[in-house]
């Protein structure tokens, strides 16, 4: 070893106090990840198991061509309503439906936004048969309805033997503030304690604010920004640039300067008559303040249920009322679009309740990123059509969208490349988001940014030094082609990693949890890196089976979060916390004698 390798070392003597090691087994199934595109009721098939939109399955029974003509007897008869008329975003509605001849199990209803749409152009359907009554030509059924900024309506269609008439159109429907309800608000970190970023989506608009202030009764700033949208034709493919688009509205971005640090700040946002509750947030630690905090780590979330998506998000609202989390660092595979536009409106009502009162800080993943076609669209600026190595499986995973909607939805710290790669200090701790979709290998262009920048880091300052991205270091889990990606990775940064002496590295895409020994090169050493894989906070399990590796100290198959307590300049706890119990079920602590 060198005078400066030795010299590095003795400043960054660590001690690693481990749990008892122990392997969770899990009965597997598959050897694959499981990608369910949900459709937009997140309609259950008859066995139970999500509908893939994707899927032959999504619109097998319905019959084709379709007549949209009502014929004279089920104009005069036939009705359908829906209640309430004016909905609030993501909110029950009640489809209720009578006088309806000849019922057929298989007739469906469609939901259509805006209201004149054509039926190829519905958002999803449900057929009658989900209601006990349909034969007698009656029935009621509640589903979930987002505003995306027009009024909608449902349909009635009779499914014959060989094509499907309409039988009757709804009221229609509105939704809270109408077009200009200002949804989807999240706010991220920049860099600077000084500051915070706010941004929100709603139809277009001249003007758009920001008001805030100390006091919840006297919003006495104001602010501004820049506003924009996005286009089926910015896409790279299909379905992103075809049957999945819909309009995602205009996104609202406002820079908050010159705040006070460590302050709680009150605000609203949106448009005259038409502002968001007042909510609350608080400004960074400054950097190197050695006052303890906690963070949220996690990825691969998506849309779905108990104790999924849904279980993920209620979780974090407990974690900022309990334990004052200052940020949330998700890892890429964000809501699982994959070209499917009204997930993401979906996604954003989720989140909504918390990422309007934590800093929400996003990174890349293979769901958002990942094309083979369109690359002069690409926003990230990668070459050609993006990375593929001959060791990897870079696909088309994220079905046209090629980080657009990532990049316009998103405003990360300027520091890097916009989203995919960049940095942030907060009080002890310095963060990298990197992007494993990117080439990270010697000389290109992420792999000479995360030198630069470790070389940067001033460990007086900030003696943690945390990095994240998608795909995973090192993952025992036994899929061939990733682990394959794991190994490309090792190869491409881990040297670089080792030398500047990162702590911690987050990693998701496997649909479980998974920690490691203080890993180098394979092996546990003292002054190595301790690994997370949890990609478990929503998206479909995965059912492998996992290598015999001496590194892996800790796995299960199941949903669940990350929670990282900084308690103090040479000790950290790291917790991975199940979602169907609130129970921890891992955890490490980090010491260090010193730091570098």
């Amino acid at each position: 070893m060198s005078a400066k390798l030795l010299h590095i070392f003795a400043l960054c003597t660590f001690v690693y106090a481990f749990p008892r090691p122990f392997q969770h087994n899990v009965e597997v199934k598959s050897t694959t990840h499981s990608h369910t595109v949900p459709t937009y009721f997140r309609r259950l098939g008859k066995n139970g198991h999500l509908i893939n939109r994707d899927s032959p399955e999504y619109g097998q029974d319905i019959h084709l061509p379709i007549n949209e003509e009502i014929s004279r007897y089920d104009r005069r008869n036939a009705v359908l309503k829906v209640k309430p008329l004016i909905v609030k975003n993501g909110e029950i509605v009640t489809v209720s439906w009578g006088g309806v001849w000849k019922p057929n199990a298989m007739d469906w209803i469609a939901l259509l936004c805006p209201r004149i749409e054509k039926i190829k152009r519905k958002l999803d359907h449900f057929f009658v048969d989900v209601s006990p009554t349909w034969h007698k030509g009656y029935g009621s059924h509640n589903v979930h309805v987002f505003n995306m900024r027009e009024n909608c309506e449902f349909r009635y269609f009779r499914n014959n033997k060989h094509s499907s008439r309409l039988v009757a159109r709804s009221n229609k429907i509105g939704f809270e503030l109408g077009a200009h309800a200002p949804l989807q608000g999240r706010i991220a970190l920049t860099g600077k304690p000084t500051e915070m970023r706010v941004m929100w989506t709603a139809a277009k608009s001249s003007y758009h604010v920001v008001k805030y202030g100390k006091s919840k009764k006297n919003l006495d700033m104001k602010a501004t920004g820049k506003s924009w949208t996005y286009k089926a034709s910015d896409m790279c493919g299909p379905d992103a640039n075809s049957t999945g688009f819909t309009d995602p509205g205009y996104m609202y971005d406002v820079l908050l300067r010159d705040l006070e640090p460590v302050t709680r700040y009150y605000y609203s946002y949106g448009f005259d008559g038409a502002m968001s509750p007042i909510l609350n947030f608080t400004t960074s630690f400054p950097i190197g303040s050695k006052e303890p905090f906690k963070f949220i780590v996690y990825g691969d979330m998506g849309v779905s249920t108990f104790p999924r998506a849904d279980e993920t998000a209620k979780l974090m609202l407990k974690e900022y009322h309990e334990n004052d989390v200052k940020f949330i660092f998700h890892n890429g595979d964000i809501s699982y679009a994959r070209g499917h536009e009204y997930i993401w409106d979906q996604w954003h009502a989720i989140i909504e309740p918390y990422s309007t009162l934590i800093p929400y800080m996003v990174g890349i993943g293979n769901h958002e990123q990942d094309h083979e076609v369109g690359g002069e669209k690409d926003p990230s600026g990668a070459p050609g059509e993006g990375f593929h190595p001959k060791w990897g499986n870079y696909g088309t995973d994220s079905g046209g969208e090629c980080g657009v909607p990532m990049y316009n939805r998103f405003h990360m710290p300027d520091n890097g490349n916009y989203l995919w790669w960049y940095s942030y200090d907060y009080g002890m701790v310095h963060m990298i988001m990197m992007s494993t979709e990117h080439n990270f290998t010697q000389g290109s262009r992420q792999y000479e940014w995360l030198e630069d920048d470790l070389k940067k880091v001033d460990r007086s300052k900030t003696p943690w030094v945390m990095i994240g991205g998608h795909r995973a270091m090192y993952c025992s889990e036994d899929i061939k082609s990733d682990y394959s990606v794991s190994l490309g990775m090792q190869r491409g940064f881990e040297d670089l990693l080792y030398k500047y002496r990162v702590d911690m590295a987050f990693w998701a895409h496997y649909h479980m949890y998974e920690r490691t020994c203080a890993v180098y090169k394979q092996k546990c050493v003292d002054d190595g890196i301790v690994h997370i894989v949890v990609g478990s906070a929503g998206m479909d399990l995965d059912g492998s089976s996992f290598l015999k590796k001496e590194w892996s100290l800790y796995h299960e198959v199941n949903y669940g979060y990350g929670r990282v307590t900084v308690a103090n300049s040479t000790s950290l706890l790291y917790e991975w916390i199940r979602n169907k119990d609130d129970v921890i079920r891992d955890h490490v602590w980090l010491h260090k004698k010193t730091h570098a």
